[in-house]
């Protein structure tokens, strides 16, 4: 009923369906001005197979973030740069108990949080260096596991 490769490629095909919009996200970072105590910046994506967000966050140094700034200021400490999108939908599929469970079973059995962690960090970077820009401050990705 399911397979590795089945799953890796719909993940795939879901996430270049929204390349154009993250490549356009960072490309609009050249037009951000972060706070002048930026020291580093923070992609932090926050997901679960039907629910990913992408947000940058500057950082005054590696634990601290910025200060957040007023809404009229010509500064932001954060930015969005992609929200609510599906890497793998299991709603579409209209699973019946037994088959959330059998997915469930299968996800966890073939160790796929790993593999959807590896495509997805993969595809961030590779959108970013498709967005040809460069910033004085080192960004760091993170991953972070929301609870289903």
């Amino acid at each position: 009923m399911f397979s590795v490769e089945s799953y890796v490629e719909e993940v795939r095909f879901n996430l270049e369906e929204k390349s154009n919009e993250l490549i356009e996200s960072f490309k609009g970072l050249e037009n951000v001005c972060f706070p002048d105590e930026t020291a580093v910046l923070f992609a932090w994506a926050y997901f679960s197979l039907d629910d990913i967000h992408l947000l940058l966050e500057a950082h005054e140094d590696m634990f601290n973030s910025v200060d957040p700034v007023e809404d009229d200021s010509e500064y932001t400490s954060s930015v969005k740069l992609l929200t609510n999108f599906a890497l793998y939908d299991e709603d579409s599929k209209n699973f019946n108990e037994k088959e959330e469970e059998m997915f469930s079973e299968f996800y966890s059995d073939n160790g796929l949080e790993g593999i959807t962690i590896k495509e997805y960090g993969h595809w961030v970077k590779k959108c970013f260096d498709q967005a040809k820009i460069t910033f004085n401050v080192p960004i760091y990705f993170m991953m972070m596991k929301m609870k289903c």
